[in-house]
């Protein structure tokens, strides 16, 4: 009976890891301060300009 409880939990708290990860909510913060003049949207566009780059040079 305990086992089983214990065994739910488990995967209950693997589904919530899944979605999260999925969603990208365990990457690091975008805005760093170690540019200050760069705002954080203008990182996320060259950043995104940059992954659309190595994904068009595949062969």
């Amino acid at each position: 009976m305990v086992r089983e409880e214990h065994q739910r939990l488990f995967i209950e708290r693997r589904k919530v890891k899944r979605k999260k990860s999925r969603r990208g909510l365990f990457l690091p913060p975008l805005h760093n301060d170690a540019e200050p003049g760069v705002s954080p949207s203008e990182k996320l566009t060259t950043a995104l300009a940059e992954s659309k780059k190595r994904r068009q040079q595949r062969p």
